[in-house]
């Protein structure tokens, strides 16, 4: 229990912390939304190494999990595509760059096709409200649909989602760390 309150003080002396990451997320955001080619590139570098580590991983459980595990072949096949994608995708980086907007609208399309499916099964149980469900299901897909129409408009999205996402998170990191500050001044700690 004393470690506990340990971590508890140790983050109430260091509210600040909190309040520099706020900052940093904010002008990432800034960043992304002032330079967005070279965010985009940033990006799609991340994509190519994230689909490389994600490949050595599965390889590795679907290996270490062999004698356990029935279907390890179909992971270790899984995991061999993603590190060949990854290198691929790393080599060419204007190829990762035309993916990720497809990447998206496919990732869209596969959303808005289960919150439609969701939206049938709450209907059949009875449950009010569902209709809002199958409506943003068939949104997503329009969605989708514009995007591997106009990869670019995808492009858009992704810098719009990703500038926002910094935004709102350094928002909420500087109300946090004003909190702590409170809380600390409050119970003089």
């Amino acid at each position: 229990m004393s470690e506990i309150i340990s971590g508890i003080r140790n983050n109430l002396r260091y509210w600040w912390l909190y309040l520099l990451n706020g900052i940093i997320f904010l002008i990432a955001g800034g960043i992304v939304f002032s330079n967005p080619f070279s965010s985009y590139v940033l990006l799609s570098i991340f994509f190519s190494i994230t689909f490389f580590v994600t490949g050595i991983f599965e390889v590795s459980f679907a290996l270490s999990n062999r004698k356990h595990h029935t279907g390890w072949g179909w992971s270790l096949a899984s995991g061999i595509v993603d590190v060949v994608i990854g290198i691929i995708l790393m080599l060419y980086p204007a190829v990762s760059m035309a993916v990720i907007p497809l990447f998206l609208a496919f990732w869209f399309m596969f959303k808005g096709i289960s919150l439609i499916g969701f939206s049938i099964q709450l209907q059949s149980d009875g449950i009010p409200n569902w209709g809002w469900l199958l409506v943003g299901g068939i949104v997503l897909i329009i969605i989708a649909i514009f995007i591997l129409d106009n990869p670019a408009l995808g492009i858009a999205a992704i810098l719009g989602l990703m500038a926002a996402a910094f935004w709102a998170t350094g928002i909420l990191s500087i109300i946090f760390a004003f909190r702590i500050k409170a809380f600390k001044k409050a119970h003089h700690l």
